[in-house]
């Protein structure tokens, strides 16, 4: 269904928006009367996202190829935007399954490498704005960053997957300070289980399980109340976020055994 939106609408870059929330947020700012640009890696996706909303400007890139990374910022570079939103994530399940090389280098340059090129060539975009002293839509000009939960934990066992998702808020902090004389905003959204088709696919189709699991809508009406409040780290569902303040508050030798003692369960 196409959208009718305003050629001096502010503009939306989504990295990772072609499914699960990435997708979410994007419709959910064309609702708002936002133009959108999605990238994502997977070809089917992006065909059947060209059919279903035509409006929505499309680009593919494997995120992990720095060629590719580089040649995407090159065209990337040409659209005017306000605000970016870094959805694109690897997770394997390293309780389960023993990190191999390939895994390894996709958690890495997705979760981070990917992540730090793209934040830091947007936020250079942006400031360009902030400097031009256009007044259009200044007030949103803005980064976003979807991390996790799991890097809220200061936990030395924890896997390379939090590890880098925790290394994705510390840099979102650091690019907050540092644009904030530009004013522009920059948010790091950390949130428990999202009911997405991803998280099915990996538990048999079925998350329920899953504790205080959350709806797609749900986490969407978070993340955009964390946009608009100017939140700088979005940490969701409440439960979730007191269980992980008190674990980091236990003493670290206590913490490090109980949690490695159910992961060596577990396994």
């Amino acid at each position: 269904m196409s959208v009718l939106i305003k050629d001096d609408a502010p503009h939306l870059i989504v990295i990772g928006g072609t499914s699960g929330i990435g997708l979410a947020l994007a419709l959910q700012h064309q609702k708002l009367g936002w133009q959108v640009t999605i990238v994502g890696s997977n070809e089917n996706k992006i065909t059947k996202l060209n059919l279903e909303h035509p409006d929505i400007r499309t680009y593919r890139c494997d995120l992990t190829d720095l060629i590719q990374r580089q040649r995407l910022m090159t065209e990337l570079s040409k659209v005017r935007f306000e605000r970016l939103i870094y959805s694109a994530g690897s997770y394997t399940n390293e309780r389960v399954h023993t990190l191999n090389q390939v895994d390894s280098e996709q958690i890495l340059a997705i979760n981070l490498q990917a992540f730090q090129d793209i934040f830091s060539w947007a936020s250079q975009q942006l400031k360009s704005q902030a400097l031009e002293g256009d007044k259009a839509h200044a007030d949103k000009l803005s980064l976003l960053c979807i991390a996790s939960i799991a890097g809220t934990l200061d936990y030395p066992y924890a896997s390379l997957y939090a590890k880098s998702k925790r290394a994705m808020i510390a840099t979102s902090s650091a690019y907050r300070i540092a644009l904030a004389p530009f004013h522009i905003q920059v948010t790091c959204i950390a949130s428990g289980y999202i009911d997405t088709q991803a998280l099915r696919d990996l538990n048999n189709g079925d998350a329920s399980h899953k504790p205080f699991i959350i709806s797609i809508d749900k986490a969407v009406s978070h993340i955009m109340q964390a946009i608009d409040n100017n939140v700088e780290l979005g940490v969701f569902p409440r439960p979730m976020r007191y269980i992980v303040h008190a674990l980091n508050h236990l003493p670290k030798p206590l913490l490090n055994r109980l949690l490695r003692a159910k992961v060596d369960k577990d396994n």
